[in-house]
């Protein structure tokens, strides 16, 4: 099921090719080629089913088959530079992906005595060694990008040059900076720490990725082959499309909608995009304006719960904060940052008075939800089954049967309602002869009879309302699902063992702690300089990595720092997370905006221009939360009233920063209107009643004086017209 296969009827193709070829991958394969990358991508999904349904692995075992697939997959799939137009696999490629297979498969065979190599390693582990950390970096320079192996590199330098020492004829003297020396390491010592250790390649990064992210991205993918990413849209399209840039706040809240689950900007930005862009241009939105409204909503997707980019996984881990309390966490930030964004495009579109869709050539919302709503039960059934606090790992294998169950039934039903009912039916059957064979978790069979149940309810009382067909779901989409969600978690398992690389460097080196020295140092220790100096760090590190990486990153160097200042764990983390997420929106690397443009048919530079511009609506929206932990529900000295005026002046300074930034509320700023918005959005970072009062009076001055101004102006038109006349 090569790119050949995936023809659903949700464009998944067109989406695929794009993708595809943004990636790095115009590898085009037939015949038993196309057959053994099938095969490797299905087992890579089959894998990760069974361990999140059955039985994990030990984490060194299950991490080390998780890089397997991933490392031979990448080597089948992407050559090793793009634009090469290959029809089949190369040899050279064809040995990379089996030595990719052995690096997992040598650390099964010396599982069990893996804690006596590290310090005391043979010839053949370090050989090893060296080749799983060659193959992690030219897989991620292959499907990632340069930008991060580069830094993987230069973080293994620094392990190496610790405590050497230039020559005598140039003074004797440590090559590195006496703030940043250390003990120093041998090459072979940093290879072997690297793979043998659960500390570097197979560290946190990627045991998050192969326990939690790969089954979400999995789920993700089946939902795009049912049918429920399209719906998406087309619900989006219908709720807000008339309005004025409607198009454009369609494209917000459907990249939200799938941003929260696929944890893939890039993903995110060609599967809605292909089809937000083209309407948002139609409507009179400049290609490089809608390229840009699409990557600052695909990237914030990742703001949002449950999956946040992989990010509230890793976060877990890193802080001992149970997952569920950082998702309830992020949620207010997440809703805020997507009300900056469609602000900033209601703006844009009052400023050259753009429309929407007139409702009479859009579906009503109700007819949609109606007759397609149950494609939404699944995504219901994981946050129900995430507050009953069930693993993310169990609720997200059980959401993938219940959205299973759903595609067989909602697919046939239409022909004949009996045949559907028995296909699904079987299906539930199957899931509760696994549990009595194989230990398959009971809950399962309850998920998917669940989900028939309700589907067959929402079809009996929404048969009449939606005449759409629905997508064909078979053994074929089965496979096309599998497929589609292994290549789709390429980039993040690269990303996750390249970072692995940089945070197993700090863990021996001891670079954290020197690093948080140095910024507070810097900063005199003064919040807002720290806070300031942090942001600027996590923007320009994070340039051209992928947002999982980048948090990584950050998170390893950044986030200590602010720690010691005594900000709460959790907003230091959700502070450099969040700037992490801009850092990819940021030119000239760019990748969501690489993605739009080709879609918008526009210069990608200012498409990333657009798309940065669109995410600064929230730009102090962390610096918010830092200084008002009540924002992210960190303050329990607070009560609920307290908690609803804090997010209302947040709301309020976000709206006045977007309208300092758009240079436009009801007409075109003036200097004193701009000085007006960015004092009042500056005041309210600082959250009492003082500061609150001024900044909320300051913007209540320039919405009077607007208004003013446009009636001002509106009359002066009439006038002016009445005289032509």
């Amino acid at each position: 099921m090569s790119k050949s296969n995936l023809d659903n009827s949700v464009g998944q193709d067109e989406m695929n090719k794009k993708l595809d070829e943004l990636e790095g991958s115009d590898r085009t394969l037939f015949g038993w080629m196309a057959a053994i990358v099938l095969t490797v991508a299905v087992g890579f999904s089959l894998f990760h089913l069974y361990t999140a349904g059955i039985d994990m692995l030990p984490r060194m075992q299950q991490n080390a088959v998780h890089l397997a697939f991933a490392l031979t997959l990448i080597f089948l799939i992407f050559p090793y530079k793009k634009n090469l137009g290959q029809k089949k696999i190369p040899w050279y490629d064809l040995v990379l992906a089996a030595l990719g297979a052995s690096t997992g498969i040598y650390i099964l065979i010396i599982s069990e005595e893996l804690v006596g190599k590290v310090g005391n390693p043979n010839t053949i582990d370090t050989t090893m060694s060296f080749v799983a950390l060659l193959l992690v970096l030219e897989a991620t320079r292959r499907v990632v990008g340069k930008p991060l192996v580069i830094l993987a590199t230069v973080f293994m330098l620094y392990a190496w040059l610790g405590d050497m020492y230039l020559p005598d004829f140039l003074g004797a003297r440590a090559i590195l900076p006496d703030a940043i020396n250390h003990f120093g390491f041998t090459w072979n010592e940093i290879a072997e720490f690297m793979y043998l250790s659960n500390e570097g390649i197979f560290g946190t990064p990627i045991t998050v990725s192969a326990q939690y992210v790969f089954i979400f991205i999995l789920f993700g993918a089946f939902l795009e082959v049912t049918g429920a990413g399209k719906m998406f849209i087309d619900l989006a399209m219908s709720l807000v499309g008339s309005f004025k840039g409607g198009p454009a706040k369609a494209a917000v809240v459907s990249s939200g909608l799938m941003g929260s689950i696929s944890g893939s900007s890039v993903a995110n930005a060609v599967t809605t995009g292909t089809f937000t862009i083209p309407l948002m241009k139609k409507t009179g939105f400049r290609p490089k304006v809608a390229g840009g409204v699409e990557v600052a909503a695909s990237s914030s997707g990742q703001l949002l719960p449950p999956v946040m980019g992989a990010a509230a996984f890793i976060m877990a881990d890193f802080t001992g904060i149970p997952y569920l309390d950082i998702v309830k966490s992020a949620a207010i930030p997440a809703l805020l940052s997507y009300t900056a964004i469609l602000f900033m495009v209601h703006l844009e579109a009052s400023k050259f008075n753009l429309k929407g869709i007139p409702r009479k050539d859009l579906v009503s919302p109700f007819r949609i939800f109606a007759g397609r709503g149950y494609l939404l039960l699944p995504i219901v059934a994981i946050i129900i089954l995430l507050m009953l606090r069930l693993t993310p790992i169990l609720a997200s294998f059980m959401a993938i049967v219940g959205t299973i169950t759903i595609a067989l039934f909602s697919y046939r039903m239409q022909k004949n309602f009996g045949a559907g009912f028995l296909v699904s039916l079987l299906f539930t059957g199957a899931a509760y002869a696994a549990h009595l064979l194989f230990g398959l978790n009971e809950y399962v069979t309850y998920v998917s009879a669940g989900s028939l149940l309700l589907a067959m309810i929402w079809y009996a009382m929404g048969k009449k309302v939606d005449t759409e067909k629905q997508v064909t779901f078979g053994w074929k989409e089965f496979l096309t699902a599998l497929e589609l969600g292994a290549k789709n978690a390429l980039s993040v398992v690269a990303a996750c063992a390249a970072a692995g690389i940089l945070t197993g460097v700090v863990t021996m080196t001891g670079l954290g702690p020197i690093l948080s020295g140095l910024i507070l140092d810097l900063a005199n220790e003064q919040l807002f300089l720290v806070l300031l100096f942090t942001m600027l760090a996590c923007i320009v590190m994070g340039l051209g990595l992928p947002t999982t990486a980048t948090y990584i990153v950050l998170a390893a160097v950044m986030a200590p720092a602010l720690i010691q200042l005594d900000i709460p764990v959790l907003a230091a983390h959700l502070f450099v997370f969040y700037f992490g997420i801009l850092a990819d929106d940021t030119p000239p690397i760019n990748l969501p905006a690489y993605a739009t443009s080709g879609i918008a048919k526009s210069d990608p530079i200012k498409t990333g221009v657009q798309g940065f511009k669109f995410d600064m609506g929230a730009l102090l929206l962390p610096f918010a939360f830092v200084m008002n932990p009540m924002l992210i529900l960190q303050d329990n000295t607070s009560t609920w009233i307290q908690i609803a005026l804090s997010i209302a002046t947040a709301f309020i300074g976000i709206i006045a920063w977007s309208t300092f930034i758009q240079s436009y509320l009801f007409t075109k700023f003036g200097w004193m209107e701009r000085i007006l918005a960015v004092s009042a959005a500056i005041v309210l970072l600082n959250h009492s009643l003082l500061t609150d009062g001024i900044g909320v009076g300051l913007f209540a001055i320039i919405i009077a004086y607007q208004w003013w101004k446009k009636g001002k102006k509106d009359k002066t038109h009439v006038e002016t017209a009445q005289e032509n006349v």
